[in-house]
């Protein structure tokens, strides 16, 4: 499918020389396949699907234009005495070199459908074993950790080395002051929960969903300035894919499914989801 989608080995941090929205149409025999790639530097999922959102309903005629229009939102968010222009070192914008990439495993595309039913079950499994009233796991968080032993438990690694499941958490109404729910750009940031190897297949979903759980409590406005100042004085990027350990140790999740994604309807034919 990678073949219908423009930009798709373009990085971020080349947005400088690169388009930071990339639009591709490939007739098919029956119609037409309409993708695009953006910069992810410039949205992020709350911010791109609130713009399919509206544009859907526009052009299905779903939209009131005097009662629903609202403009942009595009207050910013940075740091009190930085310089807006950032200096990002050659070595982190280097592409791995053939040999780098060789060396690490290669990674494989898997698709997995869990029902509503099997997810009530993992959640309703992960908070039990808990033993909290106060804290809830919600049903990504045990969905998550159910994923990241599995794939752990049959990764190779050793008892004592480190696994993280990272997280990327919206920080709009997290910051102090908050940020509106709508304001377009990409305010995010990666959370990380790490546990060896032996405590995460040691100890039940409960457990590894609660690490989650804490983990993502713990993006507050203080924890993110302290990121962001240290990130600014010394820029690191993190590498994902080929070239990288995190193929190997660690559980992303990403592309939540609270977004509206398959709600869309453009009025273009009988299936536009």
């Amino acid at each position: 499918m990678s073949h219908f989608f423009p930009s798709i080995d373009v990085k971020s941090i080349y947005g400088l020389s690169e388009p930071l929205l990339a639009l591709q149409v490939t007739e098919l025999k029956d119609g037409v396949f309409i993708s695009f790639g953006y910069n992810h530097m410039v949205a992020d999922g709350a911010s791109i699907w609130n713009f399919f959102n509206t544009w859907s309903k526009i052009c299905s005629n779903e939209y009131d234009h005097q009662k629903n229009l609202k403009p942009l939102v595009l207050r910013g968010w940075f740091l009190d005495k930085i310089d807006y222009r950032i200096h990002i070192p050659a070595s982190e914008a280097d592409a791995p070199t053939s040999d780098e990439i060789s060396q690490m495993p290669t990674s494989k595309e898997r698709v997995f459908h869990f029902t509503k039913k099997n997810i009530s079950e993992l959640k309703t499994k992960a908070n039990g074993e808990t033993g909290s009233s106060d804290l809830i796991i919600s049903s990504l968080q045990a969905l998550s950790a159910h994923l990241w032993r599995s794939i752990i438990r049959h990764s190779g690694m050793k008892r004592e080395e480190e696994t993280h499941c990272k997280v990327a958490v919206d920080l709009r109404q997290r910051l102090n002051p908050p940020l509106d729910k709508e304001c377009f750009g990409n305010v995010n940031n990666l959370g990380v929960a790490t546990v060896t190897v032996g405590e995460l297949l040691d100890h039940e979903i409960g457990w590894a969903a609660l690490q989650i759980s804490k983990m993502v409590r713990s993006q507050t406005d203080e924890k993110y300035k302290t990121f962001a100042e240290n990130w600014v004085n010394n820029v690191k990027i993190s590498k994902t894919g080929d070239g990288s350990r995190m193929v190997c140790d660690s559980v992303v999740v990403s592309s939540s499914p609270w977004f509206d994604v398959y709600g869309n309807d453009f009025g273009w034919g009988t299936d536009c989801s």
